[in-house]
């Protein structure tokens, strides 16, 4: 009787083993997303400095007169951008309000100004750079005095 047992046990244990499901390795995607924005950094900035359009009596101030200097800006931008310029705004000296002032911008990528120029468009990369005039014109002799002016750059990428 043990051994019928032990025998139907046995049969039992057989069955239920090859009647029992058999596991299926799965996979399953785990999915991921990021995203990357466009930046662009100006990074180093050179001022410029202001000559005279004439030695004498004169009566407007810009980068590219004698004895001025361009400003110098370096930009860096993980894509293509635009940038462009603002007018000129007085920060110190004499006071005046001038008949005609704009902004430039020169660079090897093309020009702008802020008398609504279209904005350069820069390639994606580093150590892409700029060179800034401004040019403000009294239209009448300049008091003397130390002008000192700055201009604004926006850039979108």
């Amino acid at each position: 009787m043990i051994r019928r047992s032990l025998l139907t046990a046995a049969l039992i244990i057989v069955g239920s083993a090859t009647l029992a499901p058999k596991t299926m390795a799965q996979t399953a995607d785990v999915p991921f997303t990021g995203n990357v924005a466009g930046v662009c950094n100006f990074d180093q900035i050179t001022p410029g400095k202001l000559g005279l359009n004439q030695v004498t009596n004169p009566t407007a101030l810009a980068a590219m007169f004698s004895g001025g200097v361009f400003g110098k800006v370096v930009v860096s931008c993980n894509q293509g951008a635009r940038v462009s310029i603002s007018q000129p705004q007085q920060t110190g000296g004499p006071g005046f309000t001038p008949m005609f002032s704009v902004g430039e911008i020169n660079s090897p990528f093309g020009s702008t100004n802020s008398q609504g120029g279209s904005p350069v468009l820069l390639p994606p990369g580093g150590g892409l750079p700029l060179d800034i005039n401004m040019i403000v014109d009294k239209g009448s002799p300049l008091v003397p005095g130390n002008y000192s002016y700055v201009t604004t750059l926006t850039i979108v990428p």
